[in-house]
C-alpha cells in the first residue's frame, strides 16, 4: 500500500471514488463535485492524501486553519474514506497527516469530523477510536495522540 499526495489531476480519480458510496450526495450533480476536488487540490490550506496499490483504495482530505492567539494550528480531517474495512489503510492514511502536522509544526489539535450518513458501520467508529480518536460533541472525534 502506497500513501501519495494528491494533485489537481486527481480530482477525476476522487470524484469517481466518491460516486461509488451509496447514499453519497454527490451522486446528485457530479460536475460540482469535480469541481469541488479541483479546488481543494489547489488550495494551500488543505492536502489530500491517496492510498493505492494497483488500484486507489481511499483517501483522507485534511484542512488547516491558522490560530494566530494560541501560536500555532488546527488540522482538521473533513473527510477520511476507504473503500474497504481494512485498518492498515485508515492507519497509513492518518500517519500521512500526522507527518504532515509534524512538518507544520505546532499544530494545537487534530480533528475528525464524522460523516455518519456516508460512514454508518460501526466498525468504522471502532477504527477511529482505535487510531486514538475520541468523541467530542455530537458529530466531532478529537485525536489524542501526540504530534
Amino acid at each position: 500500500m502506497h500513501i501519495r499526495l494528491a494533485n489537481r489531476k486527481d480530482s477525476q480519480i476522487l470524484t469517481e471514488l466518491c460516486l461509488g458510496w451509496e447514499g453519497a450526495p454527490a451522486t446528485r450533480n457530479p460536475e460540482l463535485l469535480e469541481e469541488l476536488w479541483f479546488q481543494t487540490l489547489t488550495d494551500d490550506d488543505s492536502s489530500v492524501y491517496i492510498a493505492q496499490d494497483d488500484q486507489v483504495r481511499g483517501f483522507v482530505h485534511v484542512t488547516y486553519q491558522a490560530r494566530p492567539a494560541r501560536l500555532g494550528w488546527r488540522a482538521t480531517i473533513e473527510e477520511l474514506h476507504t473503500l474497504s474495512d481494512h485498518p492498515e489503510v485508515y492507519h497509513k492514511l492518518l500517519e500521512a497527516v500526522v507527518a504532515e502536522c509534524r512538518r507544520r509544526g505546532d499544530v494545537i489539535a487534530l480533528y475528525l469530523l464524522t460523516q455518519p450518513d456516508l460512514e454508518p458501520s460501526l466498525s468504522t467508529q471502532q477504527v477511529y477510536q482505535d487510531l486514538g480518536f475520541r468523541k467530542r460533541g455530537r458529530d466531532v472525534l478529537i485525536w489524542t495522540g501526540e504530534l
